[in-house]
């Protein structure tokens, strides 16, 4: 007699009737009909119990559910009532890393107590953002995007960082023509763009955002002991940032970047990033509103947003930037200045990185495994190295610390400015004739790393950088040339010896260290 169990008969009965025949089902789909319900209801509770995390009914990604179950960020009544530093004890710890997510965040630092800000425009933030998404961001706990426009990439929010400037700005003012038509794009906003200036509109737009976007961000989020600045094009190296941080007290008043000066108003440089603590963000925005509203009407008539940044810091709080370059700079590997005053130091920023730059500062992180600060010696030896060779044509190596020209030819003003005019050698008297008389001048001065030619000019350089290509051109008498003295640059590399005694931060508040 077959088993009652190979098969399963529906009766014909009150609660069955209405069924046409009876239905037979093999055992096996039994088990397998009730194995798809139980996953079914099992997937429904966890999805339930990810929407209870996760806030507002967005996308739970992995980094918002990793924010949701970390540590709970200290708010401003907590930090009013403490007079300890915030995250003196989660900074003690190893917070919880993604090493099941993704291994190479594994031995990320713990970066809690730091609030990473980054600014870009709507027409440039898919070109920048996902390489940084893929990057250190992925490794961070959170962060902040801002831009002239809301967007969402990968589930991760951009926010508008100027919906709050005045109407009377945005409505009337040329520099908001960007702001309005890309809000009005059907399509993406390279094709809307494609007639436009885009460069230019992006440049006068950008200005109004830096104290909007500081605004916001502590609206958003007031629990951080520092916060960081940095543009969509700025590499951040963060085992450097947390080593220093150490020797930091976020509870004084700290404005910190790589100084430039718009007449005589220092500022810190943005995309190079500046860094905040929070007593200083806690003295301009805490217990204010409208802050940011102040200055856009001034901020028309001037070029930059960090300058107006730093002018709204002193008028708001009297704090001041204090310089950190090299720590925090401009530059990116292949033009960086290797020399006496930059090559044992660390590295905390580094500036105009495109997407592959950022992927290799990455990649030679992670081989380094986030084990120590990353000082400028090391980009030298990992980027800039295995491509030294004693000369390259259509090249621009930087070389500008001294010219050598004929003052008699039609010259820039500027490059004349720049040029030696007296006690010249004979080599330097004839250095402006050729490439190879710019290479004879070079080498016979003792602080002459290398040498670069270019329409009858002589330039050389009391440090070495490596440069960027150039465009040949028609015409060989304008043609680029670029020399660098290889023998002279190991020799002064190997005086270096290992920088033990050359580590220093350029501000710090414990001198333990």
């Amino acid at each position: 007699m077959p088993n009652i169990l190979d098969k399963q008969i529906w009766p014909s009965s009150p609660t069955f009737g209405s069924m046409a025949s009876p239905r037979i089902f093999p055992r096996r789909n039994v088990v397998v009909i009730i194995a798809v319900f139980s996953l079914v209801g099992l997937l429904m509770l966890t999805t339930n119990n990810m929407g209870q995390i996760c806030e507002d009914g967005r996308y739970c990604n992995i980094s918002e559910l990793r924010k949701k179950l970390g540590p709970k960020l200290p708010s401003e009544s907590d930090l009013a009532d403490n007079n300890t530093t915030a995250f003196d004890a989660p900074a003690k710890q190893k917070t919880s890393q993604p090493s099941a997510i993704d291994h190479e965040c594994a031995l990320f630092p713990n970066t809690s107590s730091v609030l990473t800000v980054m600014k870009t425009g709507a027409s440039e933030a898919y070109s920048k953002i996902p390489t940084q998404l893929m990057t250190n961001l992925k490794c961070l706990p959170d962060f902040l995007l801002f831009s002239d426009m809301a967007q969402s990439i990968a589930g991760f929010s951009i926010h508008d960082s100027l919906d709050t400037v005045i109407d009377s700005v945005k409505q009337t003012n040329q520099d908001f023509e960007l702001y309005h038509r890309q809000k009005q794009c059907p399509v993406d906003q390279e094709q809307c763009n494609k007639h436009h200036d885009v460069a230019s509109q992006g440049w006068n737009l950008d200005k109004y955002k830096n104290i909007h976007m500081a605004e916001k961000t502590y609206q958003m989020r007031p629990g951080y002991d520092w916060y960081l600045f940095v543009d969509a094009d700025t590499y951040v190296a963060y085992p450097t940032l947390m080593e220093w941080l150490k020797v930091l007290d976020p509870s004084k008043e700290h404005y910190i970047g790589s100084v430039a000066y718009l007449g005589s108003l220092p500022f810190g440089h943005g995309g190079s990033g500046y860094l905040l603590s929070r007593a200083t963000m806690h003295a301009m925005f805490h217990g204010k509103t409208g802050v940011a509203n102040k200055f856009d009407e001034p901020v028309q008539h001037t070029c930059c947003g960090d300058a107006m940044f730093s002018q709204a810091l002193k008028d708001e709080t009297g704090v001041e930037v204090v310089n950190a370059w090299p720590v925090i700079n401009g530059e990116k590997p292949h033009t960086l200045p290797y020399g006496e005053d930059e090559w044992c130091q660390p590295i905390v920023t580094m500036h105009h990185t495109v997407a592959e730059d950022i992927s290799d500062l990455y990649a030679f992180e992670v081989e380094r495994k986030f084990s120590k600060p990353l000082r400028i010696k090391d980009l030298y030896h990992r980027f800039m190295a295995p491509h030294m060779i004693e000369s390259r044509p259509d090249w621009d190596n930087l070389s500008g610390d001294v010219y050598y020209l004929n003052v008699t030819a039609n010259h820039d003003e500027g490059d004349i400015a720049r040029a030696k005019k007296d006690g010249l050698s004979e080599q330097e008297a004839n250095a402006h004739q050729s490439f190879d008389d710019c290479k004879k001048a070079c080498l016979s001065l003792s602080n002459c790393f290398q040498f670069r030619f270019q329409n009858g000019i002589c330039g050389i350089a009391h440090k070495f950088k490596h440069g960027r290509p150039t465009k040949k051109g028609d015409d060989d008498s304008k043609r680029y040339m670029s020399g660098w003295n290889i023998e002279k640059i190991k020799s002064w590399i190997q005086e270096q010896g290992d920088c033990k005694q050359h580590f220093k931060w350029p501000v710090k508040d414990s001198w333990t260290r």
